[in-house]
């Protein structure tokens, strides 16, 4: 009865497999264009290649300090150094895809938050706006010309922004109209209850209005992994993969003991043999 395969994790890999010295990372640094490696990322998801890998990597890694003299020999191209920095390659990409999406869950609920302070301060504003225009309304017969200066001031609003502005300019025309001291319309604003104090919560309530509108705009796009350094990291972990892969399968087609190390996830970018004019992986 055949025993079912081995099942790899990035704890073991880790366990087993040391970091490389910044001497095995320079020597094995690949030496291909960013663009090439990033137009060869493009065409596989991140998830595939680390699946792939992980368990390359395990196979790898746990026949590697088993190998007798001979079978070093024919696994010639092949080192701990290159082990290592084959493995770490990949956790470091492991650790961008999750960073990417934990970036993506934290924006998103950072952008669910700051929508609804944006939705809640807007409905603040909007009631400030009709309390303050009504107001000054009720006093627009006591001045010539004073109706259609809170025409002009209450505009007309359709987002934050304008609402922003109508709201700021309520204030202003409030704030004139209160200056003119013993005039029929400042005594009847100030009777009503109308302040100094109050009109300035009301001006910082319109920079509120703005200020959460503009945030809740923005906080989709702030930070996260770019996709360019995600294919980037793709395409340097499958160049290590090939390399990996074409020392042990021509090893194992002269000695069968030594593990054949067959693309899965990444079967239709690498194979025993090079394909450059792969097709693209479906999303």
């Amino acid at each position: 009865m055949t025993s079912a395969p081995a099942t790899y994790t990035w704890s073991y890999l880790l366990q087993v497999v040391p970091l490389p010295t910044p001497e095995q990372a320079a020597l094995y640094a690949i030496d291909v264009p960013p663009g090439e490696l990033i137009e060869r990322g493009t065409r596989i998801r991140s998830e595939k290649i680390l699946t792939d890998l992980v368990r390359i990597g395990g196979i790898a890694a746990e026949f590697w300090p088993k190998t007798t003299l001979a079978q070093r020999k024919l696994l010639l191209g092949f080192s701990d150094a290159l082990l290592r920095v084959f493995v770490h390659a990949g956790k470091k990409l492991a650790d961008l895809v999750e960073q990417r999406n934990l970036s993506v869950e934290g924006r998103e609920r950072n952008r669910a938050a700051a929508v609804a302070i944006a939705e809640t301060t807007y409905a603040e504003g909007m009631a400030e706006r009709e309390r303050l225009a009504t107001t000054l309304e009720g006093v627009a017969d006591h001045a010539p010309g004073l109706a259609e200066r809170v025409d002009k001031a209450r505009s007309r609003v359709v987002d934050a922004q304008t609402l922003a502005t109508s709201l700021a300019a309520l204030v202003a025309l409030a704030r004139d109209l209160v200056a003119e001291g013993g005039s029929k319309v400042a005594l009847q604003l100030f009777d009503g209850g109308l302040t100094a104090e109050d009109l300035d919560e009301s001006e910082a309530l319109a920079g509120r209005v703005k200020s959460t509108s503009e945030k809740a705009a923005g906080a989709r796009t702030q930070g996260g992994v770019t996709q360019a350094e995600l294919d980037l990291q793709d395409g340097i972990c499958l160049a290590y993969m090939e390399r990996v892969m074409k020392v042990w399968n021509r090893a194992h087609e002269q000695d069968p003991s030594i593990p054949q190390l067959l693309p899965i996830t990444t079967r239709r970018l690498l194979g025993t043999t090079r394909r450059r004019a792969a097709p693209t992986e479906p999303a």
